[in-house]
């Protein structure tokens, strides 16, 4: 799948900002997608993720507030109908 062509979810925080800087509603979600392009919150999330879901326990285990607040990033700056989904 190329890059043009991969869709992927948009991120809460790029929506809320879409919203706040596009009144017109068809393009809220055009603006939204740049958003999460151009800051790149969507890679970090998954790459933060991926993290925690493989090396948790051991990080956890050399420094638990690292993880604690990597879990309180992943829930402030996540997609929040990934986390309904799981």
């Amino acid at each position: 799948m190329t890059p043009a062509t991969k869709r992927t979810e948009l991120t809460d925080g790029a929506l809320r900002a879409a919203k706040e800087i596009e009144r017109n509603p068809s393009f809220i979600e055009s603006t939204a997608e740049v958003i999460d392009r151009e800051i790149g919150v969507r890679e970090l999330v998954e790459i933060l993720e991926n993290l925690i879901a493989e090396a948790g326990d051991l990080i956890e285990s050399r420094s638990p507030e690292l993880v604690a607040q990597a879990r309180t990033a992943l829930r402030h700056y996540g997609d929040e109908s990934r986390r309904q989904g799981e």
